[in-house]
């Protein structure tokens, strides 16, 4: 089986490579020059048109005016899964982002330089710290962000990168937009408080509740205070933590924000949450959050996922088998591997059942499998690069086990 994982991630790397890492995006209709139309700018068009180009098993993009493009959040993923790579093929990274090798033989060096590079000149342009938006305007159920709004999620994969990077390297130059991040974070997100604790903002612009971005924000202050010993980042942190323990349902569960819009439960965002979750335990050294964090996991393997791997899209029914809850399915499980009987396994199955249900031959993965029909688009942020962190990370983890 391991040939098979290899195979797969050779195939979708080039495939990568060949893009230049420019794709579309499930969430980029508003990149659309009708979006700006007089009598469609506005919440309900921008959200009916959002929906009705993600939904639509056709790709209206070329007839709509999208243009692929980068965006941060893809990059960073793509960077962190080409460092594991590199890890695995004994590659050395530059202390210098600018520093050039031999492109023949350091490849992967190579197009690491280019991602990191990338991430550097995204950086939201009018702001002092590092930090980082979508490359579309978008319109959610609580507000609307422009374009390149920096945000708490694509701020936070892109600090993990270059504390990945940082921590192969040394690079004192990357450390710091890891950290500038981190000052992004503590002082331009909106923070609602209670009797618990508190809970990051998506935005500068909004004062919603998101448990998954709270625990994101969380986990990147634990990491960064690991390697600075930073005790602001901790306690923030730690705050951060108990303010969405507080509102684990008995269950195991969160809904995805505490909003009354935001009460669905879905695969990747519970993956997100269990993950950081056992990184803040490991990080902070709470061994007391040890039983929310199993009741999270218990919920997450038993809601999501069918024997054979087949992932689900929310808690309470089957349809769609999405690439991203499958990504995060296989990054879950690999992350429990040392701690959870059978996690290993487990997430070998979802990685076999995503490359023999939704990956193209020509090394992409497809969008949704739907009950009647399949949509194959090609989204490099959603599917491609979150399956190649997952690939990379399956296949840079301790003994696969080969009877699945």
């Amino acid at each position: 089986m391991t040939d098979v994982f290899e195979h797969s991630l050779s195939r979708l790397l080039e495939y990568c490579r060949t893009e230049e890492w420019a794709g579309y995006d499930p969430y980029d209709a508003l990149n659309s020059p009708l979006a700006h139309a007089p009598l469609l700018n506005n919440r309900f068009s921008r959200t009916a048109l959002t929906q009705l180009v993600k939904r639509s098993p056709v790709n209206l993009r070329p007839l709509l005016g999208i243009r692929k493009g980068l965006n941060p959040k893809g990059l960073a993923l793509a960077a962190r899964a080409l460092i594991l790579i590199a890890d695995r093929a004994g590659e050395s990274l530059p202390g210098d982002l600018s520093a050039r090798g031999n492109p023949q033989r350091d490849r992967v060096s190579s197009d690491l330089q280019f991602l990191m590079n990338r991430l550097s000149t995204l950086r939201h342009a009018d702001s002092e710290d590092a930090c980082w938006g979508y490359n579309f305007d978008w319109q959610s159920r609580a507000f609307f962000a422009p374009r390149g709004t920096p945000n708490a999620v694509c701020t936070v994969f892109a600090a993990h990168a270059c504390l990945d990077w940082y921590e192969r390297t040394g690079s004192e130059a990357v450390l710091n937009m890891a950290t500038g991040a981190c000052s992004f974070l503590l002082n331009r997100l909106n923070r609602s408080s209670d009797a618990a604790g508190e809970c990051f903002s998506y935005t500068p612009l909004d004062h919603s509740k998101v448990h998954n971005v709270n625990l994101l924000v969380a986990e990147l202050l634990a990491r960064a205070a690991v390697v600075t010993g930073n005790d602001e980042y901790r306690d923030v942190a730690r705050r951060s933590v108990e303010y969405t323990l507080s509102k684990q349902r008995s269950d195991g569960s969160w809904p995805y924000g505490e909003a009354a819009s935001q009460s669905w439960i879905d695969s990747f965002h519970t993956g997100f949450i269990v993950v950081s979750l056992r990184n803040l335990i490991e990080y902070l050294r709470r061994d007391e959050w040890s039983e929310a964090f199993n009741e999270a996991y218990r919920f997450y393997e038993s809601r999501f996922f069918l024997a054979d791997g087949t992932p689900g899209y929310y808690h309470d029914r089957s349809n769609p088998h999405d690439i991203h809850s499958a990504a995060q399915g296989v990054v879950t499980f690999v992350e429990m591997a040392d701690l959870m009987p059978k996690a290993r396994e487990r997430a070998s199955r979802v990685l076999r059942w995503a490359i023999e249900n939704l990956q193209d031959p020509r090394g992409f993965f497809y969008f949704q499998n739907h009950r009647l029909y399949t949509i194959k688009i090609s989204y490099m942020r959603w599917a491609q690069t979150w399956m190649l962190y997952a690939l990379s990370l399956f296949l840079s983890r301790s003994r696969i086990p080969e009877d699945v």
